[in-house]
């Protein structure tokens, strides 16, 4: 009976995913997920068919705003400057009071803390890192400039990536979710 009820529960999910790969409305994503199998051995890896992923620009609405999108799982990161330097993908983090720059992206923005700097020691998600205090002399997300902006650099592979927090927010005007949007106005 539960081979049977298998077989119709997969025959359903591939009747679903032609007809929306037919109408258009999805494609193959490049990172399908697949089904490990389990201590049983069962379940072969198969593709599912995922929505196309939403763009996560930042959008100017006002000469002093930009609005971030969320992603799949309701996080905002956007591309912000540091320093002139362009750096990629920084999580925006109300719950992180500084600034923190991963070694690689304090480096692309001109940040060299000497090794007796990392003295200070912060809770990650990974465990404990140790990190240098800097001074930022400026953060730009769009039309958004920030001057002196408290932060910390992770020593090298302290953190996997870099986070705006508080150091940052707390210099705006405002900033707020609306629609499912971060805004940030100066």
């Amino acid at each position: 009976m539960f081979g049977t009820l298998r077989f119709a529960v997969f025959a359903f999910v591939v009747c679903i995913v032609v007809a929306k790969l037919l109408s258009g409305g999805a494609h193959l994503d490049p990172r399908l997920t697949a089904f490990r199998a389990g201590a049983s051995g069962a379940a072969p890896a198969q593709a599912i068919a995922v929505p196309a992923a939403p763009m996560r620009a930042v959008l100017p609405v006002r000469r002093d705003e930009v609005r971030i999108a969320a992603d799949r799982v309701g996080q905002y990161s956007t591309d912000v400057e540091v320093n002139g330097a362009r750096l990629y993908r920084m999580m925006v983090d109300t719950g992180a009071t500084l600034v923190a720059l991963s070694y690689e992206d304090a480096a692309a923005a001109g940040l060299y803390p000497a090794p007796a700097d990392y003295k200070y020691q912060v809770n990650t998600a990974n465990g404990v890192a140790h990190v240098a205090r800097v001074r930022l002399n400026d953060v730009r997300i769009g039309n958004i400039v920030v001057h002196d902006v408290d932060a910390v650099v992770g020593e090298r592979g302290a953190l996997s990536g870099s986070l705006l927090g508080m150091t940052f927010l707390s210099k705006l005007q405002k900033f707020s979710i609306e629609s499912g949007a971060l805004v940030l106005q100066q």
